[in-house]
């Protein structure tokens, strides 16, 4: 809004701070968006009991001087090599350069340049003002529509993806593809996903784990052991908390521990040593491609068994 304010094409703006799944072609989107921008601050501004305030930010400062009549301050700053000077010294260069004789032009263009700059300085104040009320960080709890753009929020909501938590909770718990079962995200638009989770990491206190971008045949347990909570829910094999009713100590097809080859208590820890015996000779490192074969349909047995039928796997 800062750089909209100061003369900076809606496109670029947009390229520069907005763009995210490729709709900045979209011309409409990109007003229609500036406008919802414009209608949140000056709700916030009503919401403190400024109307005035809320007036300015909707006002257009280019209804006071034609475009082509002098340059925006971003293109003086510029031209003139001020961009590192602070907004009020952009603004005094400004003025005296257009507005004090010389350069300017008619006095009504005069007079109109001089009240679209001051509208252009009083909405800078605004904004900074507005900033320090409205701006927060991201929170776990927070919808995924107050973050995400609309469009991108409403697939993962349809795909029981409500929140920031929730979402990084099914990336870790899905891995490598979770956006397989989001309609409309595919790998692009996760991999955006991804880098604004990491940009804001730390304030939502909220890691996602190397393995989402690692093929699942290279995650080893303990990548999965750093991120992934133990539940009972939709989770790797080794992170599956199973009730203890439904553990299969005393399963139908259970037969007494002094018969039993597999020094296991309950079905999940059957599963381990199932696994293992699985590995062929001479491989010792990740599970090998039967291994993996064999631990999902295993998994998916498992999960179904218990989620699902609410029974054993014995």
């Amino acid at each position: 809004m800062r750089a909209l304010a100061q003369g900076l094409d809606e496109r670029a703006s947009w390229d520069r701070y907005m763009r995210v799944e490729c709709e900045h072609t979209d011309l409409r989107t990109v007003r229609r968006t500036i406008a919802w921008i414009r209608d949140e601050f000056a709700a916030a501004a009503r919401r403190e009991q400024k109307p005035g305030t809320a007036r300015l930010i909707l006002l257009d400062p280019d209804r006071f001087v034609a475009p082509s009549a002098l340059p925006s301050l971003a293109e003086f700053a510029a031209e003139q090599g001020l961009q590192d000077f602070s907004e009020a010294e952009q603004f005094a260069a400004y003025e005296e350069a257009y507005l004090a004789g010389g350069r300017g032009g008619k006095g009504a263009v005069k007079a109109s340049a001089s009240r679209r700059i001051r509208v252009v300085e009083r909405q800078l104040e605004v904004l900074r003002w507005l900033e320090s009320l409205v701006a927060q960080d991201p929170r776990p709890g927070d919808s995924v529509a107050a973050w995400l753009s609309p469009s991108l929020a409403e697939r993962l909501e349809h795909a029981g993806v409500g929140t920031l938590l929730a979402l990084v909770e099914r990336m870790n718990g899905r891995g490598a593809r979770w956006w397989v079962q989001v309609p409309g995200v595919g790998e692009l638009k996760a991999a955006r996903i991804l880098d604004w989770l990491h940009a804001n990491e730390e304030v939502l206190g909220l890691r996602v784990g190397p393995h989402v971008v690692q093929p699942r045949a290279h995650v080893t347990a303990a990548t999965l052991s750093a991120v992934v909570a133990p539940a009972t829910a939709l989770v790797p094999y080794e992170k599956l908390v199973v009730p203890a009713e439904l553990d299969g100590r005393a399963g139908h097809f259970r037969v007494s521990p002094q018969h039993c080859l597999l020094i296991a208590t309950n079905d999940h820890e059957a599963i381990g040593p199932w696994l293992a015996s699985k590995q062929p000779a001479g491989v010792e490192s990740n599970l090998s491609s039967t291994q993996r074969s064999y631990r999902k349909e295993a998994e998916r047995l498992l999960l179904w068994s218990i989620l699902e039928r609410k029974k054993a796997l014995s």
